[in-house]
């Protein structure tokens, strides 16, 4: 029972900062983005080798919790999109050339990481593409650019998630959030691109300053603008009852109120 509460309040605080995600957030205010261990490292190079096409100009990474990896880029040699996606997640299989098993007791085993990758094998990539117009460049390249100049400067609490990380002119902005406005748009896309849907894929583009729109418009008044998770700690009421928990948690919370 103990354990149910403490897990509905986790959820419940993801879900208040969920609430004010819908905007992004610059990659270097997080600070995920400054701790990096081995199996990370080799994560981060798999993904750039195999889904990153070298004329990539802009796009977007899309990381799920558990599904493959894909990318939606602009080739600006073939002047097409390119959508790339794993057959099976990269994260988990340099993860598991990164880790062994070592006995943590009679029956038990616990994970510890390699010094190097053992027995990795590179899962393979699907590559769909379709042309765009330059008038179409232009919008995608203004989309993107509205993005990552209006993305905001927090950390964010997540348990875990699907990230969709946006990039242009070196620059870097990420999502948690589907109802994201860009997310919704790329998701869209991406379908249409793998789907060789040349109707949606122009009539997406063509509806472009909605999307530009819905990342520039502010929150309306009386809801939450920005909620940030802090320090977070589960710790045993005492020594003699360490089945009941003690949970601290730090939160702010910013709304915006009406006269």
């Amino acid at each position: 029972m103990k354990k149910a509460i403490i897990l509905t309040i986790m959820f419940a605080l993801v879900a208040l900062t969920g609430w004010a995600q819908d905007r992004l957030i610059r990659v270097d205010s997080d600070p995920e983005a400054r701790h990096t261990s081995r199996q990370r490292a080799l994560f981060n190079q798999e993904k750039k080798r195999l889904l990153m096409p070298l004329d990539a100009a802009f796009g977007v990474e899309c990381v799920p919790s558990f599904s493959p990896e894909w990318t939606l880029t602009y080739d600006s040699v073939a002047h097409a999109l390119v959508y790339k996606i794993a057959a099976k997640s990269v994260w988990y299989t340099t993860y598991r050339s990164m880790h062994k098993q070592k006995k943590a007791g009679k029956n038990h085993t616990k994970s510890v990481p390699r010094k190097r990758p053992k027995n990795y094998v590179a899962p393979d990539v699907n590559t769909y593409s379709l042309s765009v117009t330059p008038e179409q460049v232009q919008k995608l390249r203004a989309i993107w650019r509205t993005a990552v100049g209006t993305a905001e400067d927090r950390e964010v609490f997540m348990l875990d998630g699907t990230k969709w990380e946006f990039f242009v002119d070196g620059k870097r902005a990420k999502s948690h959030r589907e109802k994201n406005v860009l997310v919704k748009f790329t998701n869209e896309l991406a379908d249409a691109v793998k789907t060789d849907n040349v109707s949606r894929k122009d009539s997406l583009l063509a509806a472009s300053q909605n999307v530009i729109t819905g990342l520039t418009t502010p929150p309306p008044p009386g809801k939450i603008q920005t909620a940030g998770q802090g320090q977070f700690e589960i710790d045993d009421r005492d020594q003699n009852t360490p089945y009941i928990k003690k949970l601290r948690v730090v939160t702010t919370v910013t709304y915006s109120l009406k006269d």
